[in-house]
């Protein structure tokens, strides 16, 4: 089945009691849980063929309780945490999934914790690639620090998949303290970074690299295949001279090891009356990484950048090439086509491509005309 493009997701601070859908995919919806969710929780904590790969098998009715409890308890505290997942299409609860801040096990800091479980009857259809896809990107944008993180047993390659689907990367193994002595260790994934970096310390050969690379495999990023080295290298001079003066940000996507995974720009206009907009330029991934979230993550980041660190910035900005499918891209991360110039721009000889125009505001909130609230 081909992937189906998700719908925007919520913005931070607005999930509470009276309207508590979190996020939501192309079939599901993430909800706030509440007491009421516990013979449903129950259900699915307690089917002993959804812990197939788990050495300690499922939790008793009242630990379900319990823990029904801890993760209302988080909600709470964080105004995030473990949810239920409903199907969109009849409205039946099919799993739990969400993130949650815990304790490192070496006692080494915090991490957040990415978890999905699904009833059985449901495994197979993609659904925990749906909800962990969009969940990490949520929490890169919305919660920088510490990374996210996930635990998965060795011999469980379905979610090994998914992990790495959603854009974690595998850092080694690690003892999950509550499994027996004798459990094998458990595969350990961590989400990228993705921070601002001044131009002073931008790795300009890595930069310029990776921007060949993705114009050789077809991106959309200012050139076309086979582009000039040199040429690429003079776009990226410019862009970093507005780094340097002030009036550009250089975002940057890393491995949790250090390798460079994205980039991209965010540019303030100059005209008066537009201090408010920021606008996204040469937004890219590494090619040999696509199908695994990363445009997604890299794209969360730096609006969770923008909020952080360029606090006046309320609209965000940005136009693309069609013929990519870029703008199902786009409005899966909650952007909204606001223009389209057809065939306006050339590729050379006859052939065209739009150019199109879309726009978000900083803090996930619909658009709204005249500045209505």
């Amino acid at each position: 089945m081909p992937d189906l493009p998700e719908t925007p997701h919520r913005s931070a601070g607005v999930v509470n009691d009276a309207d508590p859908v979190w996020l939501t995919t192309a079939r599901l919806v993430l909800r706030r849980p509440s007491p009421t969710d516990l013979g449903d929780y129950t259900r699915l904590h307690t089917d002993p063929r959804t812990y197939t790969h788990s050495p300690l098998g499922p939790p008793t009715a009242q630990v379900c309780t319990e823990r029904l409890e801890a993760d209302l308890r988080c909600w709470r505290d964080d105004g995030f945490g473990y949810a239920a997942v409903v199907e969109r299409h009849g409205g039946a609860v099919v799993g739990w999934a969400g993130l949650r801040r815990e304790q490192r096990e070496d006692g080494g800091g915090h991490l957040v914790n990415l978890y999905y479980r699904l009833a059985h009857d449901r495994i197979g259809r993609g659904y925990g690639r749906e909800v962990a896809r969009v969940l990490v990107a949520w929490a890169v944008e919305w919660l920088p620090e510490p990374p996210v993180s996930a635990g998965v047993d060795q011999g469980n390659t379905a979610s090994t998949a998914t992990a790495l689907s959603a854009g974690l990367v595998s850092t080694g193994l690690f003892r999950h303290p509550r499994h027996p002595p004798d459990a094998d260790p458990m595969l350990a994934f961590e989400s990228p970074s993705v921070r601002a970096v001044p131009a002073a310390e931008a790795p300009v050969n890595e930069l310029l690299d990776l921007w060949v690379r993705v114009n050789d495999a077809g991106g959309a990023v200012g050139f076309l295949p086979a582009a000039p080295r040199r040429e690429v290298a003079q776009a990226l001079e410019s862009h970093l001279g507005e780094v340097r003066a002030g009036r550009a940000l250089l975002v940057v996507m890393r491995e949790p090891a250090g390798a460079l995974l994205g980039f991209g720009f965010w540019l303030a206009p100059r005209a008066r009356g537009l201090e408010h907009l920021a606008e996204l330029m040469r937004l890219m991934v590494e090619p040999s990484a696509q199908g695994r979230n990363l445009g997604r993550l890299l794209l969360a980041g730096m609006v969770g950048v923008v909020r952080r660190e360029l606090p006046g910035i309320r609209l965000l900005r940005l136009d693309y090439r069609s013929g990519l499918g870029l703008g199902v891209f786009y409005e899966a991360a909650g952007w909204s086509e606001i223009g389209r110039l057809a065939q306006g721009i050339s590729l050379g000889g006859d052939e065209f491509r739009d150019d199109v125009l879309m726009a978000r505001r900083v803090d996930g909130a619909p658009l709204t005309p005249d500045g209505a609230r």
